[in-house]
C-alpha cells in the first residue's frame, strides 16, 4: 500500500436507520403535541378519575425524558459505527414500548386518534429496533474482524 492511501473499508452505517431516527424524531414532536391536546380535551370533556388523569398525564412528560435520549444514542451509534450506543438505545426502547402499549389499550379512555398515534409510534419504534439490531450486529462483527 502506498504512502497516503488509506485501506478501503466499507461504510457500515445504516441510512434507513438514520432516516427512521430523523423522521421518528419529528413524529415524536407531533405525537407529543397531539397527545397533550387530547389529554386536555379528555380532562375537560370526560369524567376522568383525578388520580388516573394525573398518572397518565405525567407519563407524557416521562416520554420527553426518554425518547430524545434514545434517538440521540441511536443516531450517534449509527454515525460512529459503534454498537454500544445502539444497544443502549435499544434498551431505552423497552419503557417506550410499555408506554405506547399502555396508551394504546390500558389507559382510562382511549380515543381513535390515540389508537392511531400510538400504533404509528409502535411501528416507528419497532422498525427502529429491528434495523438497530442488524446494524449493531454488523458493527460488532466488523470490529471483531479488524
Amino acid at each position: 500500500m502506498a504512502v497516503g492511501q488509506a485501506r478501503a473499508r466499507p461504510v457500515l452505517t445504516s441510512l434507513p436507520l438514520e432516516i427512521l431516527f430523523y423522521f421518528g424524531g419529528w413524529y415524536d414532536v407531533l405525537f407529543w403535541l397531539l397527545e397533550l391536546a387530547v389529554f386536555i380535551y379528555k380532562g375537560y370533556a370526560l369524567p376522568y378519575p383525578s388520580s388516573n388523569f394525573a398518572v397518565e398525564f405525567t407519563f407524557i412528560f416521562l416520554f420527553l425524558l426518554i425518547e430524545p435520549a434514545r434517538l440521540f444514542l441511536g443516531s450517534k451509534g449509527n454515525k460512529t459505527e459503534r454498537a454500544g450506543p445502539l444497544v443502549f438505545s435499544m434498551l431505552l426502547a423497552a419503557p417506550l414500548i410499555a408506554f405506547f402499549v399502555y396508551y394504546l389499550i390500558r389507559q382510562t379512555y382511549v380515543l381513535k386518534i390515540e389508537q392511531f398515534l400510538n400504533g404509528a409510534g409502535l411501528a416507528f419504534l419497532g422498525l427502529q429496533l429491528v434495523i438497530s439490531m442488524f446494524t449493531a450486529l454488523s458493527f460488532w462483527s466488523a470490529s471483531k474482524v479488524l
